[in-house]
């Protein structure tokens, strides 16, 4: 998030396949005697997982390089071909980022930083209005007249809006780079989306907070927003501002106000969406800025906020999630993608997902799953609990792992970027089945450097709401 490498990965390496299955006594002599001892096997578990990292890793690679590659300034295409074109959103490539950094092997890194002088040029040459701000997405398919594969995604998706969420991802991606790197550009990058942040979507209204972001109207003019404000926008906003705090020790936005003040702004937004009855955290308001939206209840909300705080109020959050949101998909299930007898668990995205008639209600949505890994093991890591629950979160981390591992092998079969087939067994999709997010929009089965970039946050224990991406005890 460096939780740099798993200090296991170096010793499974020198543990083959064939020399633990060379082991295998003759009483496993069936096929299927093997394969039971290979998966309680936990060196060959933990060599498979590794495997499976990096097979995700590649699949960045390969989204990252669809048309260019070595130092040229780029944004990884999101999805697979037949989704959404070769649109790279800025959001995806913070988590791409993210992925790289929690790493940070030497190919890692400096994917890490073309990705975010990309981001960076993304937001001088923001069309139409270059201010600090980005855009939801971009094409990233051809060059502009700089020889960028950054152009703005213009028809047929018009993806100029700016959510306070988008921005304060790509604000933290640029300051984990500063951090590492230690290279003043990226954290005047992240400054000048921060300043964009308070100056347009501060607000006062009821609980606070800050607003939804702005939109580009018809005649590419910068509007308000008229969505509500999102707890999920204000816990990024939050994570954002403490990392600047610490990075410009103690500094100010251009208002005055220190970024400590300004991080404390949004939690009190997020706190004033908190139910203690469930333990959740509602989505936010409704249009007047004011009203709590009760429902639908989103997963990312109850993850993030333990990701994001670390502390005793949000920690149940995660396991109301997990009562509430799991689900698994299989071919039977109504509007289901998978074939023959194909099985995913996990999570899914909203308490609307679970009762949609439209799509399929037991979708799993990949990513969020991740996240759900994430805030179980950062929960583990953070401490202070019984042995017993300790162990608990490790397991159930390690087994929604498991479950994208398993998707991550079967799904997303013969998908292209680029206009090339993309290797099985690579990367990660959406979500299992179009999934309704009941928030208007929908995720479906392609491959996705989202899904597969959270998929490996999760894997290297990572968290990204934290600088340095860990935090312990």
């Amino acid at each position: 998030m460096s939780a740099n490498s798993i200090t296991r990965r170096s010793l499974l390496g020198m543990v083959s396949t064939a020399a633990v299955a060379g082991a295998v006594p003759p009483i496993f002599a069936s096929q299927s005697a093997q394969a039971q001892l290979r998966q309680s096997n936990p060196l060959t578990a933990a060599k498979d997982f590794a495997d499976s990292i990096e097979r995700a890793f590649t699949f960045q690679n390969l989204m990252m390089d669809a048309y260019a590659s070595g130092s040229t300034i780029r944004l990884s295409q999101s999805y697979s071909d037949a989704a959404l074109q070769a649109t790279g959103f800025t959001y995806d490539n913070a988590v791409a980022i993210h992925a790289y950094l929690s790493r940070g092997l030497p190919d890692d890194l400096s994917r890490a930083k073309i990705l975010g002088l990309s981001l960076l040029h993304a937001q001088a040459t923001n069309f139409p209005v270059a201010d600090g701000r980005f855009a939801q997405a971009y094409f990233v398919n051809a060059p502009d007249s700089s020889g960028a594969f950054i152009t703005p995604a213009a028809f047929p998706f018009f993806f100029y809006g700016s959510s306070v969420g988008d921005q304060a991802w790509a604000g933290m991606a640029l300051a984990q780079l500063y951090r590492r790197t230690h290279d003043t550009q990226y954290l005047t990058g992240a400054l000048l989306v921060a300043n964009w942040i308070v100056t347009n979507t501060y607000n006062t209204q009821g609980p606070g907070g800050y607003s939804y972001g702005a939109i580009i109207n018809q005649f590419n003019q910068s509007q308000p927003s008229p969505n509500g404000k999102s707890t999920e926008g204000n816990l990024d906003t939050y994570a954002f501002f403490t990392m600047l705090n610490t990075l410009t020790e103690g500094g100010h936005a251009n208002n005055g106000m220190s970024w400590s003040a300004l991080a404390q702004h949004a939690f009190q937004f997020v706190f004033a969406m908190f139910n203690p009855q469930g333990p959740f955290f509602y989505t936010g308001t409704l249009p007047d800025q004011i009203t709590v939206n009760p429902t639908p209840i989103p997963e990312d909300c109850q993850t993030w906020s333990y990701l994001a705080f670390l502390d005793a109020r949000s920690r149940g959050t995660i396991d109301w999630a997990l009562a509430n949101l799991q689900t698994t998909d299989t071919a039977s299930s109504p509007n289901s993608s998978l074939t023959g007898t194909q099985t995913v668990h996990g999570m899914t995205f909203s308490s609307a997902s679970l009762v949609t008639t439209a799509n399929d209600p037991n979708a799993v949505w990949l990513e969020g799953t991740a996240h759900t890994s994430a805030a179980l093991t950062a929960r583990a890591l953070r401490g202070g609990e019984p042995i017993f629950s300790l162990l608990s979160d490790i397991s159930r981390a390690i087994q929604l792992l498991k479950d994208i591992e398993h998707a991550q092998q079967i799904l997303g079969v013969g998908q292209t970027a680029g206009g090339r087939v993309i290797p099985s067994g690579l990367g990660v999709v959406a979500s299992s089945s179009v999934l309704d997010t009941g928030f208007g929009f929908t995720y479906g089965p392609s491959l996705h450097i989202g899904a597969t970039g959270w998929y490996l946050i999760a894997s290297l224990a990572a968290n990204p709401f934290q600088l340095g991406y860990r935090v312990i005890g």
